[in-house]
């Protein structure tokens, strides 16, 4: 009789096992319970708990009367992106979301800057010819948009994706000092493992488990707000070394889905009111000037990354001091734009897109032969290099105005909306001045 041979032993010893994951992968995916878990943002009216992130907005979430769509974005629906349509990809925090701090409640504004900018490009280039789909969600840091892009929002295709983070990164960590949830594994072997388990339900559902038994532990659901209040000093949720990381890793995986990747820096208020001052100190236990004195190391490293890399930086921090109009933020408020900053950040993005021929308004399209379509490649046109297309062509002109938190870590209600601009009217219009730096 023949003997079997020992991997021919294990190959059979597997198969029940295979069969009972196999099985648990599609009980999961059908009953959905891998979507929801319990930890501390549960009870935030404007999060819920996600097992992956650690949290994502929540599904009941109102935003000025519409709901989020069904992937739980303030954006279209994702679907197959049609052909001759530009993609563009915005991912970011509140400040891309549309967010903002008005009086003691946070608001929200009616035409974010990814809105604004699918909006000018309709207006200016054409309808249906570019999509902007906005990716921000409040809250959330560098190595959450690098997760998305891995998880989430695979598959979207996109033809630019812009990188609009750093508030979250630098603001005070709720997590014990050295255990921030917030880091990406550093082999190269495990990140390919976690990107297979990405892909499955089992993943997200046993990592809910585990919120499962922290829950059931501590039931409190103060918990996130007493953390904060128990810090006595300042160190970031992601390192800068990580934010680094972070960005590098989102132009790689960019770049190998053919995408073009474009960062941007973080403005802030200039001149905000005593009381948004003192918000964000007490919030982030360190100094409000040491707090902007870090703000400008992200926004450095962000331009760093850039150049490193040769990826186009909109450099908005500077786009922002360069348009003195107070009417940029609102005094109450620190990191978000009020609406003119949206309008005036969507104008800079479509300055640098007509700047590297992607947009051709129709009064230029005579006097310049139009670069074909990004393809998946990642080429624009056969005639231009993928050196050239990576070339860091930063629209950097800048602005001063005023600041405001971001949030993290506490009570968000609904607020008002905030009024956009008067028709025909654009913030800074007098005094904006767009340099494009690298080409």
């Amino acid at each position: 009789m023949a003997r079997i041979s020992t991997g021919r032993r294990i190959l059979f010893a597997s198969i029940p096992l295979l069969v009972l994951l196999g099985l648990a992968e599609i009980l999961v995916r059908v009953t959905h319970v891998a979507e929801t878990c319990p930890n501390r943002f549960s009870a935030s009216t404007l999060w819920a708990c996600d097992p992956v992130l650690q949290f994502k907005l929540s599904p009941d979430l109102d935003v000025l009367g519409e709901r989020l769509s069904s992937a739980g974005f303030r954006t279209h629906e994702f679907e197959p992106k049609r052909a001759g349509v530009y993609r563009i990809l915005a991912l970011g925090d509140s400040c891309t979301f549309g967010q903002i701090l008005r009086g003691d409640s946070y608001g929200y504004m009616n035409n974010p800057y990814p809105l604004a900018l699918e909006k000018l490009l309709a207006d200016r280039v054409g309808p249906g010819r570019f999509e902007v789909l906005n990716a921000g969600v409040p809250g959330y840091n560098s190595y959450q948009g690098l997760m998305l892009l891995r998880g989430k929002l695979r598959g979207l295709d996109p033809d630019l994706i812009t990188v609009r983070y750093g508030w979250n990164d630098l603001f005070l960590s709720a997590a014990p000092a050295g255990e921030s949830p917030y880091r990406e594994p550093r082999s190269r072997l495990a990140i390919a493992l976690e990107d297979l388990a990405l892909r499955t339900a089992l993943y997200p559902f046993v990592r809910r488990l585990g919120f499962e038994l922290s829950a059931r532990r501590e039931q409190n659901p103060d918990a996130l707000k007493e953390a904060f209040a128990r810090k006595t000093q300042w160190y970031p949720t992601v390192p800068l070394p990580d934010y680094e990381h972070n960005l590098r890793r989102i132009v790689e995986i960019g770049h190998a889905r053919g995408a073009q990747v474009w960062l941007l820096t973080a403005p802030n208020n200039t001149t905000p009111s005593e009381t948004a001052r003192n918000f964000v100190v007490y919030n982030n236990k360190l100094g409000f000037d040491e707090l902007m004195a870090e703000h400008d190391r992200y926004n450095e490293a962000t331009r760093t990354v850039g150049r490193e890399l040769g990826v186009p930086v909109i450099d908005m921090d500077a786009i922002y001091r360069d348009n003195p109009d107070v009417r940029l933020f609102l005094e109450s408020d620190v990191p978000h734009p009020s609406q003119w900053g949206h309008h005036l950040e969507a104008d800079a993005l479509y300055r640098a897109l007509v700047a590297r021929g992607i947009a051709v308004p129709p009064g230029e399209s005579n006097r310049r032969k139009r670069p074909r379509r990004a393809s998946r490649s990642g080429q624009p046109a056969p005639a231009r290099s993928r050196a050239a297309r990576r070339s860091c062509c930063a629209a950097s002109a800048s602005v001063s105005a005023p600041r405001a938190l971001d949030g993290f870590g506490h009570d968000h209600r609904g607020g008002v909306p905030v009024e956009a601009p008067r028709p025909g009217e654009r913030a800074g219009r007098k005094s904006r001045q767009t340099r494009l730096v690298g080409e």
